[in-house]
């Protein structure tokens, strides 16, 4: 595994592939190095069947830096579902991180490729707008049905009374310890030079 960049102003290049158990990575560790891409520079995830943890991804998207560029065979090679597509790739275009597809041919610095991106920025909205609208509906349905959302109240509509009448009258006279103390009624704390 690679230290990611030479140097802090160097841009990274790196690959990524992810394969199955039993299956042989270096299909795509060949496709990655015709591509530009290092050897040391590739990072290889072997899963176990359809996870959405993938411990190696998940080390390297974060500590890709404004610049650097991440590349792979497939976009399904990166992103489990379309919606991870759609997160993820949004992510990596806000913080100016190129995505490079090799075999789908979507290079996120070209003409096609941010259009590509930005299809994909208009989905994620709108994904982000059914979400609301049907939290929206559910709590609308929910106080229709008489219920109320959030934690029960801890205090009961008499204990939420007096409170408030013993804020609105100021500190209580009859206990001394809650008045409000001054300056001088606080201890003094010498300390030496």
């Amino acid at each position: 595994m690679s230290s990611l960049r030479q140097t802090p102003s160097t841009p990274a290049v790196v690959g990524y592939v992810r394969t199955a158990a039993g299956q042989s990575p270096v299909p795509q560790i060949n496709t990655l190095m015709r591509a530009g891409v290092a050897e040391e520079d590739i990072y290889i995830e072997r899963t176990n069947g359809h996870k959405t943890a993938w411990p190696e991804r998940d080390l390297l998207l974060p500590r890709l830096c404004s610049g650097d560029t991440i590349t792979v065979t497939r976009l399904d090679r990166l992103f489990y579902s379309v919606q991870n597509l759609i997160i993820v790739g949004t992510d990596l275009r806000n913080r100016g991180i190129r995505l490079h597809a090799v075999e789908q041919n979507i290079d996120s610095h070209t003409l096609e490729g941010r259009d590509f991106f930005g299809m994909m920025s208009v989905f994620a909205t709108l994904h982000h707008e059914f979400v609301l609208a049907a939290t929206n509906d559910g709590l609308a349905a929910a106080r229709a049905r008489g219920k109320t959302g959030g934690r029960p109240p801890r205090l009961t509509p008499e204990q939420v009374e007096q409170a408030q009448q013993l804020y609105d009258s100021g500190t209580p006279k009859n206990r001394p310890h809650l008045q409000e103390r001054t300056r001088h009624d606080l201890p003094l704390h010498h300390t030496q030079m």
